[in-house]
């Protein structure tokens, strides 16, 4: 999310030994990686720094990609995919809850064939017209007119809900994978006309697929990765139960405040209630509003005196619609405003 926690699995699956069976992938094998934590689309570890589309933002730690056609381009030859002898694609997200209706993909590496049908691609998506995820390799002859029938895939239920999950695709030249939130869904062989070494190093998308026809992928990914290798049940596990790559909001609050300062909220995006947390040197009389992105306001939060120290507010936009929205906070001659996304 905009700011965002480790999410591990509930107690019961530690005491039931599932953490023992775990197996840390480490970094050697970690090619690309996209977490946006530094507010930019810079791949930090094999310098294929992406490009934001149509107004794709982003901001708190996450690509934000929640509006038609908008997406995120990365350079397809210096990932050279085709290069690979194994590959592993992850990836945790939030889509905008029963946005994705149609044949969308949440990341794509290939070519497009007259700007509208996908060729020579790896793919993976968790929302498609049929209701199913999907992660697909489709190198087809070069003149068919239907590429698509010429996948090797694996399935697993739609992921439309507006709920943080983890997906995983590996592939070998063997069989294609997918994970979601650390189970295996499906393990299919491969068809003899696909090959990673067939997979075009013509584009690389996020949040867009090589089908020109298709919608863009709706949603906020919290990062994205690349590893040259076909990553084991066991170290996928592993990294679901790591969680994403993280900052709490609780470690950026201080015990005591040397200043005025307004935090993230969280979560974010957020469906129907977020909190608001701020912090006070001294006691101050505070005002807190929250208004549309036309700057209208939509409501007041606070507008008292405050004691020194950590507070927050709880917001509820269950009688909005989903969009952008701020909030803005003045203590004494200071203002302070941030950005937060309401996904239904």
């Amino acid at each position: 999310m905009g700011t965002k926690l480790n999410y591990l699995l509930p107690l019961v699956l530690i005491l039931a030994g599932s953490l023992f069976a775990q197996v840390d992938p480490g970094t050697a094998n970690l090619t690309h990686s996209w977490t946006f934590n530094d507010g930019t689309a810079n791949d930090y570890v094999g310098g294929a720094n992406g490009t934001l589309i149509g107004g794709a933002e982003i901001w708190e730690g996450s690509l934000f990609t929640v509006y038609p056609d908008q997406w995120m381009e990365m350079p397809a030859d210096q990932i050279a995919i085709n290069t690979y002898s194994e590959v592993t694609i992850a990836t945790w997200f939030y889509s905008v809850e029963e946005a994705n209706t149609g044949y969308t993909m949440l990341a794509f590496l290939g070519d497009t064939l007259n700007s509208n049908l996908g060729i020579n691609y790896y793919s993976i998506t968790p929302a498609r017209g049929d209701d199913m995820s999907r992660a697909a390799i489709g190198c087809g002859p070069a003149n068919t007119s239907s590429p698509w029938t010429y996948e090797s895939n694996a399935n697993g239920p739609e992921l439309d809900d507006g709920e943080l999950h983890h997906m995983v695709s590996t592939l070998t030249n063997d069989s294609i994978t997918l994970y979601i939130d650390g189970e295996l869904m499906e393990s299919t062989p491969l068809d003899t006309n696909n090959s990673i070494a067939r997979i075009s190093p013509a584009f690389a998308y996020l949040s867009k697929g090589g089908y020109g026809v298709d919608p863009t992928w709706m949603g906020e990914i919290l990062e994205f990765d690349i590893y040259n290798k076909a990553l084991s049940s066991e170290e996928v596990l592993f990294l679901f139960n790591k969680g994403a790559s993280t900052t709490s909001v609780e470690k950026e609050m201080t015990i005591f405040p040397e200043e005025y300062r307004l935090l993230q909220n969280y979560p974010n995006p957020f469906n129907p209630t977020t909190n608001i947390y701020f912090e006070l040197k001294n006691s101050s009389k505070v005002n807190l509003k929250v208004y549309d992105i036309y700057g209208r306001e939509i409501i007041t939060l606070i507008n008292e005196m405050k004691p020194a120290g950590q507070h927050n507010v709880q917001f509820d936009g269950t009688n909005l619609n989903s969009g952008a929205y701020m909030y803005r906070i003045a203590i004494g001659n200071e203002v302070f405003s941030k950005k937060m996304m309401l996904l239904k």
